[in-house]
């Protein structure tokens, strides 16, 4: 299991399709703020992201990898 660390400054994340066919969870930015988390399928990701647009973390969140 992974552990992310989500930063207070991430602001609204979607699902996107990343390279390889996988699912990232990703805020849209790139280089020193960008937010990414790899996941293995569309579900795990849309549950990720429900969480992190809801606030429902504690600074982190754990991804089965």
């Amino acid at each position: 299991m992974a552990k992310y660390s989500v930063p207070p400054n991430t602001g609204k994340v979607r699902v996107v399709m990343a390279l390889g066919g996988k699912y990232a969870v990703w805020n849209g930015k790139q280089g020193k703020h960008e937010f990414r988390v790899f996941c293995r399928t569309k579900k795990q990701a849309e549950e990720i992201a429900k969480r992190v647009n809801a606030k429902d973390h504690d600074g982190s969140i754990e991804v089965w990898s």
